[in-house]
């Protein structure tokens, strides 16, 4: 396009609102945090006597959105809007569409042309149709028409968009972290930015396909013409070179892989050594192994895995330094992965050294990476999986620099340059598994750098950042180097109301226990305060392993206000490895809700001082009797605060589930090793 034509409007100034640098953007990391945005703009809305149109991109996201306790909740004055509707409810339900208190839920297809057009004084009084779009267009030809389904003909009208982080990576391709790193004013930006990417790849393949088409048709014209005219010989080559021009290339019936394995044995990671085992553990055996599965997703190829197994301690630590699997031909690779988890478990189990907060990462990488046996580095696709929670020598965050026993020169001469020599040299990817991602991310990123310059890169093979704690569990900043885990403070009310749904509350807790476990956050710290219109503390500062499975009842009547104040000081009490993090639920209403919300408030305050981060704070609505006011009120002492709502115990275990929930990192890692190897084949 190289000329545009702009038309304006016979009504005169547009009244549509957008808060691009506010409101008029949100993002949510899991579903039922989506459901609740979604739920709650749709209730201020209607409250305020507006109309509100939800647009889903298509019937199966709609119908999952109506599966949910949230939609239920709505009350009666709601429609959906669907293609497969007859024509006279569709007008029926458009009609109505733009009438005070109205929700109507619609598939995308009703953004473009559909004219709901609103009449109701009081609708226009207060604000307009208010339109929420739950998804990214990939043209912005439909969000401009989806906008335009309110302030038509010169009445007002507001649009927001509510996006579901998890949409954006499997639609666009991209990381919804990323945001993070802008301004909120430029959020809408670069989800622009993002659609145009996508588009002009899109654009590329399909000229591509138009190129092979147009080649193909071309090649069977001349064909058939030598058919005709009897050129028997030349016909025969020509089918011959349309047959290979149209054939797809083989699929392999072996791929071998060689996976090696560098582990951080040094004293800092001793709270990380179980996590580290169970992880390699989950990747390389059972029925849901990384190799079961991609046997399962390449049924006719046979996958052989062959491990090496490299654990590394410090410098200064002599002969402890390196403990290497070694066969008895001298090869470092076995294809028994009994054998490599049996060493694995053993060198993991007592770890020690490490006199400084650097460690060897790249002697470590160098060393494995020029394993010199016959047998060694030989499979057709071959990566290193280091884990670590430290920087390496020279690479540690400026403030730190005294920690490290070599800030500016290995002793044996070794650079980041010679690291990624070794694997560029091996044909190798890098995973860097982080159990402190804010100390190795200056180390990743020299890796990265490396890796990008280097001229024999011609594979473009890379460092995969793995992080395998959770992004709220590691101090922002850089003058903390330890990575912290989470101390999980309940805060769950055992009014009398309560009574029938305990067994209920009890089995959602252990439900996050169980999740926390799975994502390999044994670090974690749990405590439990319970209450009525007293508190009390039942659990205090637990492991996950030690954790009660049971929780005592008591029952009474409800004040928020003691257990927020209980709660507090056990954060207060969390150690300086923890960031605390509040769950509180509750199915009642109290009449101290402002005291408990000024309790969370003075506490954020102290969390945003120490770490530069906000409480993490989870106020849950149970059931029909909570008031959702006062659950806000409370959410809204820290700004990281968040409203859930669960309508019974089903729903209550799911939004634990949900707050537990990190990326579990063994699926991460099969998921990108997945990636690569399909990518190979």
């Amino acid at each position: 396009l190289s000329k545009y034509i702009f038309v304006p409007s016979v009504y005169g100034e547009s009244n549509f609102q957008f808060d691009k640098a506010g409101d008029g953007i949100c993002f949510e990391s899991s579903k039922s945090n989506f459901y609740h945005k979604i739920s709650a703009e749709i209730v201020a809305a209607t409250k305020s006597k507006r109309a509100v149109i939800v647009f889903f991109r298509d019937r199966s996201k709609l119908n999952e959105f109506v599966g949910t306790a949230t939609y239920r909740q709505l009350g009666r004055h709601k429609s959906l809007l669907t293609e497969d509707m007859t024509p006279r409810d569709k007008d029926f339900v458009i009609n109505k569409a733009a009438t005070a208190g109205q929700i109507t839920l619609s598939t995308a297809v009703f953004g473009r042309g559909t004219d709901f057009f609103c009449k109701d004084d009081s609708v226009e009084k207060n604000g307009g149709v208010h339109i929420i779009q739950t998804f990214l267009s990939e043209e912005v030809s439909e969000e401009v028409q989806i906008q335009g389904r309110t302030a038509r003909q010169g009445k007002r009208g507001s649009y927001q968009m509510i996006l579901l982080e998890s949409d954006l990576e499997s639609d666009f391709g991209i990381k919804a972290v990323e945001k993070e790193q802008l301004p909120k004013g430029q959020w809408y930006q670069w989800l622009c930015n993002i659609r145009v990417k996508h588009q002009r790849e899109q654009c590329i393949l399909i000229e591509e396909n138009l190129k092979n088409a147009t080649e193909i048709d071309g090649l069977t014209h001349d064909y058939f013409d030598s058919l005709l005219a009897g050129k028997k010989a030349k016909s025969k080559e020509q089918f011959k070179n349309l047959y290979q021009l149209m054939k797809k290339p083989p699929v392999p019936s072996s791929v071998h892989i060689d996976l090696a394995l560098a582990i951080d044995v040094t004293g800092s990671m001793a709270p990380y050594a179980q996590s580290t085992v169970s992880t390699i553990e989950n990747l390389l055996s059972g029925p849901s192994s990384l190799i079961s599965k991609l046997s399962t997703n390449f049924p006719e190829i046979d996958f052989q895995l062959r491990l090496g197994c490299l654990c590394f301690r410090d410098i200064d630590d002599g002969s402890g330094k390196f403990t290497e699997l070694v066969l008895s031909g001298g090869s470092h690779f076995t294809s028994h992965v009994s054998t490599a988890l049996n060493f694995v478990k053993r060198t993991c189990s007592a770890p020690s050294g490490g006199f400084d907060l650097a460690e060897d990462i790249i002697g470590a990488i160098h060393r494995s990476a020029n394993w010199q046996n016959g047998e060694d580095w030989t499979s057709d696709i071959k990566f290193m999986m280091l884990f670590s929670d430290a920087s390496a020598h020279g690479l540690l965050p400026a403030p730190l620099v005294n920690g490290d026993n070599y800030p500016t020169r290995h002793p044996e001469g070794l650079t980041t340059n010679d690291a990624v020599t070794s694997l560029v040299a091996r044909d190798a990817d890098l995973f860097f598994c982080s159990f402190n991602p804010s100390a190795t991310k200056r180390t990743e990123d020299e890796l990265s750098k490396y890796f990008k310059k280097h001229p024999d890169n011609v594979a473009e093979h890379s460092v995969v950042r793995i992080p395998m704690v959770p992004k709220e569990s590691v101090a922002s900043s850089s003058s903390a180097p330890s990575g912290h885990g989470r101390h999980i403070i309940f805060v769950l009310d055992e009014s009398g109301s309560m009574s029938c749904s305990w067994s209920g509350v009890v089995l959602a807790y252990n439900q996050y226990i169980a999740k926390r476990r799975q994502s390999q956050s044994e670090s974690d710290l749990v405590s439990v305060v319970q209450f009525d219109d007293r508190s009390r503390i039942t659990v205090q500062h637990a492991s996950l392993s030690s954790a009660p499975s049971n929780l005592p009842y008591s029952g009474g009547c409800t004040s928020f206000h003691p257990a927020a104040k209980t709660a507090c000081e056990l954060a207060r009490g969390t150690p300086s490895t923890h960031v605390p993090a509040i769950v509180f639920m509750s199915d009642g209403v109290a009449n101290d809700a402002a005291a408990a919300a000024h309790e969370f408030a003075l506490l954020n305050s102290n969390v945003y001082r120490s770490s530069r981060n906000h409480l993490e704070l989870h106020v849950i609505g149970f059931g029909g009797g909570s008031c959702q006011a006062q659950l806000q009120q409370i959410a809204s002492a820290s700004q990281a605060g968040k409203v859930h709502s669960s309508a019974n115990t089903a729903d209550l275990a799911s939004v634990f589930v949900d707050i537990a929930s990190t990326q579990n990192v063994s699926l991460l890692l099969e998921s990108e090793i997945a990636k690569r190897i399909t990518e190979a084949v």
